[in-house]
Formats: C-alpha cells, sequence, structure tokens
C-alpha cells in the first residue's frame, strides 16, 4: 500500500470512530422508541395486501432485523426457518427476541452465503421436514444480493410465495427507508415469467427426439409451473416424453405402462384441453398403445426362449420391425449414422428371419431336413423326405454361391446362419422377396453383399471408422425397398402403420 494511500485511510478511520459512538446512540433511539410505532403503522396498512394465511415462511437473514420483524409480526406464521450466516447471527438473536418467539416456532440453518447450492439444500430439507406443504412464504429481503437470488432461486423450484419489504424513500444517509414508506411486495415466481423459455427449450429436445432430456426438463416445470392449467398440459408433455424415451429405448413394457398412464390422463382431462396436440392425436396415441401392448410381450418369449413363437406371431414381429425402422431414422436424424446402419441392418435380419420361418427354419439352429417347401414355388421339394430335401437345398445354395462369388466354395449349408447366407437360403427356396428369375435373385445378393459390407466396416462392428452420410444413406435406400417388398409379401398395410409409427409432434396440431 503506498504512503498516501495509507495516510488518507487513517483520516477516514478516525473520523469513523468520532461518529460511532453517536450512531450506537440513535441505534438504540430507534429500537426503543420508533421500532414499535414503525411495526404498527406496517401491520395496519399492509394487512390488507395479504393474499393469503401464511403457515410457512422462511426468512434469508441479513444485517437488518426490521425487515424480518415486521412480516412476521403481519404473517403471523405457525412455523419459521431462518437461513442466516456467520455475519448475521447477532440479526437472528435480535430478530428471534423482538418478536418473542418460542424454540418450537422456529427453526435456523447456517448457510454459505456464496453457495446457492447450499442454501438450496437447506431449504429442500426443511420442505421436506414440512411434509411438502402447498403453500410457502419466502422472504427474500434480508441477506446479501447472492444469498436472496439463491433464495428465490430455490422459492421458485418448490413454487413457494416470495415476498419482500419494499420502500420508495430510502434515506441513503441513514441506511434505513423512511420509517411508514415499507410496504409488503409479492414477486412473482420466476418460472412463470421465464418459463416460457423453459418450456421452448423442453419442446426443442422433444423435437430433436431427445426425449429422456426433454422428459427431464417437463419433469421439473410440471411441478414447478403456477398455472394449473399449464401444469396439466406439460403433465402430457412430460408423460408422452416418457414413453417415447422408453419405446426408443426398447423398454417397451415401460413405454407400454406409461402409455396407459397418458390415456388415461387425456380421456379424463381431454375436453378441457381439446386443443392439445396429443389430444388431437389420441386415436393414433390408442394405437400405438396396441403396439406397445404386443411388443411388451417380447422379454416373456426371449426368457423362454421361444423364437418360434415371437417370428411367427405376426402382432408382434412386425410392430418390432417398425420400430427398428422408426429407431433408425431417428438416430439418422441426429446424425448418428453407425447407430442408424446397425439398426436399418437388424432390420434386414429381422426380415431374414421372418421370411425363413415360413418355411419352419430358424437361424440359430437351422434343422434342413424339417424344411417345409411352398407349395406352388418348391412343387420339386414336396415329394422328397426330409434328407434329400435337405440335399436338394444344398445343391442349389451350392449353386447361388457359385456365381455369387465367382471363385471356390464350399458346399455345406450353415448352422447358424449369417445375413447373407440367409438370403442365399431363401433365394434356394424361389422365396417371393426375391420376385422372380434367377437373375434377379443373384442381382438382388450382390447388391446386399456390398451394403452388407458397410455395415461390417462400420466402428460398431469390425471397422475403426464411422460411416459417411451418403454410404449410409446407400444403405438405407436398400433396406427401405427390400422392407417394401416384404411388406407388400405379408399384406402389411406399411402406409398405414408408418402413419402410427411415428413420433407425435408437440408443437404442431396434427390430425391423429
Amino acid at each position: 500500500m503506498n504512503k498516501e494511500l495509507q495516510k488518507v485511510t487513517k483520516e477516514w478511520m478516525e473520523l469513523e470512530r468520532k461518529t460511532l459512538e453517536q450512531r450506537r446512540e440513535a441505534d438504540r433511539y430507534y429500537d426503543e422508541h420508533l421500532m414499535d410505532l414503525i411495526k404498527e403503522d406496517y401491520v395496519a396498512r399492509n394487512k390488507r395486501s395479504i393474499r393469503e394465511k401464511v403457515d410457512y415462511l422462511i426468512v434469508s437473514v441479513g444485517t437488518s432485523y426490521e425487515p424480518i420483524v415486521l412480516n412476521i409480526s403481519l404473517l403471523t406464521p405457525k412455523k419459521i426457518l431462518f437461513l442466516y450466516t456467520e455475519k448475521s447471527v447477532a440479526t437472528l438473536d435480535k430478530s428471534v427476541v423482538y418478536c418473542g418467539l418460542k424454540p418450537s416456532e422456529y427453526e435456523k440453518r447456517l448457510v454459505n452465503e456464496i453457495d446457492p447450492i447450499d442454501i438450496y439444500q437447506k431449504i429442500k430439507e426443511i420442505y421436506l421436514e414440512w411434509e411438502r406443504p402447498e403453500k410457502v412464504n419466502i422472504d427474500f429481503t434480508g441477506g446479501t444480493k447472492a444469498m436472496s437470488a439463491a433464495t428465490a432461486l430455490a422459492g421458485a423450484m418448490i413454487d413457494a410465495v416470495m415476498i419482500y419489504v419494499a420502500s420508495d424513500d430510502y434515506l441513503v444517509d441513514f441506511r434505513k427507508p423512511n420509517p411508514g414508506s415499507e410496504n409488503l411486495t409479492y414477486i412473482d415466481n420466476p418460472l412463470s415469467v421465464f418459463g416460457d423459455i423453459e418450456i421452448e427449450k423442453a419442446f426443442n429436445l422433444y423435437s430433436q427426439q431427445d426425449f429422456a432430456g426433454a422428459a427431464e426438463k417437463f419433469g421439473v416445470l410440471k411441478e414447478s409451473m403456477p398455472d394449473p392449467m399449464i401444469r396439466q398440459e406439460l403433465c402430457f408433455d412430460y408423460l408422452i416424453s416418457k414413453v417415447y424415451e422408453a419405446w426408443d429405448a426398447l423398454d417397451f413394457s415401460k413405454a407400454s405402462i406409461d402409455m396407459i398412464d397418458l390415456l388415461h390422463q387425456l380421456e379424463r382431462d381431454g375436453r378441457r384441453y381439446k386443443h392439445h396436440p396429443l389430444n388431437r392425436n389420441a386415436a393414433v396415441l390408442k394405437e400405438q398403445a396396441l403396439y406397445l401392448e404386443s411388443l411388451g410381450k417380447i422379454p416373456e418369449l426371449v426368457q423362454r426362449k421361444a423364437q418360434t413363437e415371437l417370428l411367427n406371431e405376426t402382432d408382434i414381429i412386425i410392430p418390432l420391425m417398425l420400430t427398428m425402422n422408426m429407431n433408425a431414422r431417428t438416430r439418422e436424424s441426429q446424425q448418428k449414422y453407425d447407430m442408424a446402419t446397425l439398426l436399418n441392418y437388424r432390420l434386414l435380419e429381422m426380415i431374414e428371419q421372418r421370411r425363413l420361418s415360413k418355411y419352419n427354419l430358424y437361424v440359430s439352429d437351422m434343422k434342413y431336413e424339417e424344411v417345409l417347401p411352398d407349395r406352388q414355388r418348391n412343387a420339386t421339394m414336396l415329394a422328397l423326405d426330409g434328407k434329400e430335401r435337405m440335399e436338394w437345398l444344398r445343391k442349389e445354395v451350392y449353386d447361388i454361391k457359385q456365381e455369387l462369388f465367382k471363385g471356390h466354395v464350399s458346399d455345406y449349408l450353415p448352422n447358424p446362419v449369417s445375413l447373407l447366407d440367409g438370403f442365399i437360403i431363401l433365394a434356394a427356396l424361389a422365396d417371393p422377396i426375391f420376385k422372380t428369375g434367377r437373375h434377379d435373385r443373384i442381382a438382388l445378393l450382390k447388391q446386399m453383399r456390398s451394403k452388407v459390407y458397410l455395415r461390417n466396416n462400420s466402428i460398431f462392428a469390425h471397422g475403426l471408422g464411422p460411416v459417411p452420410r451418403v454410404d449410409y444413406e446407400k444403405f438405407r435406400d436398400f433396406v427401405d425397398s427390400i422392407f417394401m417388398e416384404f411388406c407388400q409379401i405379408e399384406k402389411v398395410d406399411l402406409d398405414h402403420m408408418k402413419s402410427v409409427y411415428r413420433w407425435i409432434p408437440l408443437t404442431e396440431v396434427e390430425e391423429g
């Protein structure tokens, strides 16, 4: 510190000491003669401004006891929590004595005035201890700006009523409001002011198919918004986010439970919220609920190792395929091309597995002697016994492989089978997925072979690099063409199914 600064500082401190006794005398006079009159005036003028009875009051304690005394005297709460710091202990003690509070009427928590998390935790603790009362008042008049801000923010999260003592006539020289100018002031919950911004963020997450993130935000907002109408709408948004989060994660049982809850609430309250997008799409949601109910049977079938039953149950395997297709498009929209590639690859596998099951063949345990040929397309096989059928199929597969690979190939029938091997067997059986003509079958198998290479070189399979967008789109278009052919064969109304298998938007109205 330079000498000039030291000198001026010393002079200032001496002046302060000379006036300190005068200031103390003024404070004593204020406490003994003026404070009671200020309190009586404040209560008389503000009692009509009280919006509702106050049972629970949280107070941030600063260095002035006056605002604390004024609001406790006015509101007469049953329970009080004082948030104080090491610098405001004296203020707390003075306030308790002045108000004549009994130990059973108040609690106190020491907080770090610059740590909003600490303040929030203390408020949350008492809120739970008080068993989550519907209405809590928070007086954040006292304390530092950081402490007041943290207290108000915590109050907003529990939907507290926020108040403070305001004055439009502050006496700067005396560091106090002009006696008689104090007024009770209510502050709107910040979430009701800034809620639109937070809601917009939640909608953005939802529109990006980040359903987990949207559910988290909607979950907070639906508990925090003061307006009950908005709270219920946000509850709808929260539930559909939870449904789609679970569905996207292939947790069909949970998605089904949440969907039932959503439909129940829409049926109960739909008339009051008829313009909500989910209410307008109730018919689609009901169809989605039926598909989720079917998909919810999968865990039990898997546990029983009932692969045959799963593949042959149209009401399960077709919705599962549509789910793969929908999830692949979701990953695509998020530019996650490697994951989208894997989902499309899995869809191809399901098509292969489903079509093989029509011939009593199952990829994990290929019992070739038990193959059941199609009466129209495999008439030659009908007169053969099991071993003869297997031998016939082996020769057909061998011939196709020779033409496909143009080199030395093995003549054994694989067990279990890969994706490409499975489609080769389908080609040998003249499955309609290959339409007609041997040339068409070989051309399609060549296409499939080159497209499967893309998946095998994905970083999620055997490769080390990401799948480029252009390559992914070629693979996607190929899988789409196979899937469309499959749906025609299986008599699946793909257009209708896709109108149901979609994430219903929340930011625009669509007719279901």
